[in-house]
């Protein structure tokens, strides 16, 4: 087989993949080395939906909304078709079906015959992703600072309230032309919230103006789940064959 640009793309590819996964913690990726850039351009992908593991219907939409901002935003030389529009093609009660089936599977291989005929002439590849798992975590940070009131000698000491959100998610895009999967990858992903918190080792003898108020001493609410999940989109879109070539920090 000649060595051809797009050939010399899909290996670059393919060291993407392990190296983000690398660099997140865990991964495991597979990406077809047949698989072109023209492929995919020419092909479209088609969004089947985000799932996660054992959670209700209602947690999807903010998922789904992130996975197709972010391929959009990353590959806007890929023709994407949306999953409304592929839940119009299939009908609401198979698209729940399919989704459900992977949600609990973690694979569309039974599927895809029927996928791919309902989706032909419109798409040829379709995407989906499943989050594994979803942790929140507490934590101190000396981040914080060191208030002084200079007229009183007033000292107070804070420290930050840190909420972090931690996930695991795989992510999926299959060949409906050939019923096999083309790019599989696992990556994990995470976000967090922070604001002042009064240290329990501080010594207060006045309270600041505009110090923390007392409902507002704990620690904050997790960040939302489609934030921790923006940075394994990006990376899962940028490891496709075709991807702009981004200059290293």
């Amino acid at each position: 087989m000649p060595v051809t640009r797009e050939r010399i793309q899909s290996l670059a590819a393919v060291m993407a993949l392990v190296m983000a996964g690398c660099s997140s913690g865990k991964e495991l990726a597979r990406l077809d080395p047949s698989l072109r850039a023209s492929d995919l351009r020419q092909g479209k992908v088609a969004v089947l939906g985000v799932v996660k593991l054992e959670e209700a219907d209602q947690i999807r939409p903010p998922l789904l909304a992130m996975l197709e901002k972010t391929f959009r935003e990353e590959r806007p030389d890929v023709p994407m078709i949306p999953a409304d529009s592929v839940r119009s093609i299939l009908g609401a009660g198979r698209d729940q079906r399919l989704l459900l089936g992977y949600e609990y599977h973690g694979m569309l291989d039974d599927a895809l015959e029927e996928i791919a005929d309902s989706l032909r002439g419109i798409a040829r590849f379709i995407l989906v992703a499943r989050v594994d798992r979803d942790e929140t975590r507490n934590r101190t940070s000396n981040r914080g600072v060191a208030l002084t009131d200079t007229t009183s000698a007033a000292h107070v000491l804070y420290e930050m309230g840190v909420t972090e959100r931690h996930a695991r998610v795989t992510v999926q895009l299959y060949d409906l032309s050939r019923r096999a999967l083309a790019v599989s990858a696992r990556y994990k992903g995470s976000a967090e919230r922070e604001h002042p918190m009064l240290s329990a080792l501080g010594r207060v003898s006045i309270l600041p103006k505009g110090g923390v108020a007392p409902e507002e001493r704990g620690y904050p609410e997790a960040p939302e789940l489609a934030t921790a999940l923006r940075g394994p989109f990006q990376t899962f879109a940028r490891a496709l064959p075709g991807a702009p070539q981004r200059a290293s920090h």
